[in-house]
């Protein structure tokens, strides 16, 4: 199998990424960000999970501090 580029971050076909798991897996475990894409367009990525939950928690967080500011006007759109 042919080894994966050694960068911080880089693309892979999703096509290709399905021949190439365990390597996308172990390149996210490495601390690097595999981009997906398709027709050469990124769709999607693999992530260390320490960047995914750092996102998960600042997502979180921002939607909490949204809907305490516009509590109002959320309660009317959902009448």
């Amino acid at each position: 199998m042919t080894a994966l580029p050694d960068f911080d971050a880089w693309e892979l076909p999703v096509s290709e990424a399905r021949d190439k798991l365990a390597e996308v897996v172990a390149a996210a475990e490495a601390g690097k960000v595999v981009h997906l894409t398709r027709h050469g367009r990124r769709v999607a990525a693999v992530v260390p999970e320490a960047m995914a939950e750092t996102a998960d928690s600042q997502v979180r967080e921002l939607s909490q501090r949204f809907a305490s500011k516009h509590r109002a006007l959320l309660d009317r759109l959902a009448e």
